[in-house]
């Protein structure tokens, strides 16, 4: 777990170039305690800090009469096959850590090294008059830039760039329509800040001076036709699964799994062999959870049945309702802009108390997405709409009225929509069903897993934890972006290819239970806590420049009232998310521009 940043330019500030360079360094140290570096020369800046195991940074190296400096936030799992082609063409590396096979590769084969790289990955390269820039094909890795009239900066997260005096906390119209519209989400490659942009996944860039930022797509899905058999496909799947994990957990003896007794964290724990198991689970669930459609079943028997099969060492972290909410503005900070509320501070804090026993630990995050696990996979209808945050017209009833009337909600939606399904390709004899899922695994990989794997890699880096999700091996989502729905739904059932391919590996009841989501708390103390919280909040808080506070008095309260953002969040996860909005506004100075 590391952090980068830096910058090229952005000069005509009062404050020298070293002091801006310790500030930036300072922020960036939440993700890297241990190590830290800074490469200063002319007008250029990198930063990189990390946890001892990470390696060191900045990296350089000189070939002839030219020096490259890198640095580096991310792990490859190809290192062995990388080592042996630099060797074959001559490059004898310092040694085999991921930073240096990414800085050689980058001096053998030029920009097109991302193509090779296996792996989650955010790095800069500065080869002397240009700073080469790539984030990974799922952005499982986060890259933050900003431009200027003088320049280009970048760090691991938005809160480091701001302190950067040239980089403001301005938000704009439009950040506020994705905040109060589509948050806790953006949309690609953007951020809620008007300023700060995000170098989307599979992408790579390049900045000089002269010529400015230039963005490359290096990564993209296509459609092709699938030619394997359900068994050969079910076959397939384990087979790349399994190498993904191998990759995953070589070489590295102190690793954990989260465990949930779901079908894909259980998966992740048989086939990696791993003994130390994790999960979190919330004071009075076992009094106060009732089953739904969403979450049909309590985890704890399951987990107990693959902790048992497996011969496991588990620990259950229990998470309290006031420790939940206290640590909204921490996961907050983590993400460096408002996230899912206390699915989020959960998150940080079970990621704190792993972090305890292991430096590194495995999550089935991700097979949702590709095995179309979802309940708007199921549905007939082609979408309208982001399926995970319907009803537009409930959002923008907390908007506040002077900015309501500034832009229309429906409009905002639909055109966002738009722009999203357009992305996904098709081939010319998909029927109506398979063209339908091929949008909607674009929309789950653009639009939604974004945010899930931010919630994962920014709240698991501020606990300094790894966090590694080998079901987005992106050979995998490769594969199975072309394999079709009735393989994927086999037997009428969610992630029913994926069943088959896990099948004489796990318990019987594990191998069919329903899906069932991430844990959340039921206990009604919490959402007398955040209702509490959320009262006192002053009248002329910043909240109230965007929300209004009719609007979050009806909703304190309803009782159910209705789902804000995917299966999650509910009354007290949107009070959450408004309270870590407050919590934001008032750390970063957020100023409106609208």
């Amino acid at each position: 777990m590391s952090g980068i940043g830096g910058f090229l330019g952005y000069g005509g500030t009062a404050i020298s170039m070293a002091t801006v360079c310790e500030a930036m360094l300072t922020s960036l140290k939440k993700r890297g305690q241990n190590e830290h570096g800074t490469f200063i020369s002319e007008d250029v800046c990198l930063l990189h800090t990390s946890n001892p195991y990470t390696g060191r940074g900045p990296l350089r190296a000189v070939l002839g009469q030219k020096a490259y400096i890198l640095v580096f936030d991310g792990e490859l799992y190809n290192k062995d096959e990388l080592i042996q082609e630099l060797k074959k063409l001559g490059y004898y590396l310092p040694d085999a850590s991921d930073g240096a096979i990414v800085l050689y590769s980058y001096i053998a084969w030029g920009e097109v090294c991302v193509e090779r790289l296996l792996g989650v990955f955010a790095f800069a390269v500065w080869d002397g008059g240009r700073l080469f820039v790539a984030r990974d094909r799922l952005g499982l890795k986060p890259f933050f830039y900003a431009t200027g009239p003088r320049g280009f900066a970048f760090a691991s997260d938005t809160k480091t760039l701001l302190m950067h005096p040239n980089i403001n906390p301005v938000m704009s119209l439009e950040g506020v329509a994705d905040m109060m519209l589509i948050g806790p989400a953006h949309t690609p490659g953007t951020t809620f800040f008007r300023d700060i942009k995000e170098l989307q996944p599979g992408h790579s860039a390049s900045y000089t001076n002269s010529g400015g930022l230039s963005i490359c797509r290096y990564w993209q899905l296509k459609a092709k036709p699938h030619s394997e058999s359900f068994e050969e496909t079910s076959y397939t799947v384990r087979k790349i699964l399994k190498d993904a994990i191998a990759r995953q957990t070589a070489n590295s003896p102190e690793l954990g799994v989260f465990l949930s007794g779901g079908l894909d964290s259980s998966a992740i724990t048989a086939l990696s062999g791993c003994k130390d198991t994790f999960s979190v689970d919330y004071v009075g669930n076992d009094k106060y959870f009732t089953p739904n459609s969403f979450q049909p079943d309590d985890d704890n028997s399951y987990i107990k049945e693959m902790v048992t099969n497996l011969r496991a060492h588990h620990t259950r972290v229990v998470l309290g309702s006031d420790e939940l909410a206290e640590a909204l503005t921490s996961a907050m900070q983590a993400r460096g802009l408002p996230g899912m509320g206390d699915v989020d501070s959960a998150l940080l804090l079970f990621c704190q108390n792993v972090r305890e026993s292991v430096p590194i630990a495995l999550t089935g995050e991700g097979a949702d997405e590709i095995f179309g696990g979802y309940p708007w996979y199921q549905q007939d209808d082609e979408p309208t709409t982001f399926p995970w945050s319907r009803d537009v017209k409930y959002r923008s009833s907390f908007i506040a009225p002077h900015i309501l009337g500034r832009f229309d909600p429906q409009a905002y939606i639909h055109n966002r929509f738009e722009e999203a399904i357009t992305a996904a390709g098709s081939l010319y004899d998909d029927d109506a069903k398979e063209r339908q899922v091929r949008r909607m695994f674009h929309l789950n990989l653009d639009w939604f897993l974004p945010n899930l794997a931010t919630r994962n890699e920014s709240m698991s880096a501020f606990a300094g934890l790894t966090v590694r999700s080998p079901f987005l091996d992106h050979r995998l989502v490769e594969y199975l972006y072309n394999v079709p729905w009735t393989f994927k739904n086999h037997n009428d059932r969610e992630k029913g290819l994926l069943r088959e391919a896990l099948k004489g590996l796990l318990p019987e009841s594990v191998l069919w239970r329903k899906k069932s989501p991430f844990p959340k708390t039921h206990n009604p103390a919490y959402m007398s806590k955040v209702t509490d919280m959320i009262r006192v909040v002053e009248k002329d808080a910043p909240l109230f420049t965007i929300i209004s506070r009719d609007a979050i008095n009806r909703l304190i309260t309803e009782e159910a009232g209705q789902p804000w953002y995917g299966q999650l969040m509910r009354v007290p996860q949107t009070i959450a998310y408004f309270l870590q909005i407050d919590a934001w506004m008032k750390e970063y100075g957020v100023v409106l521009s609208i």
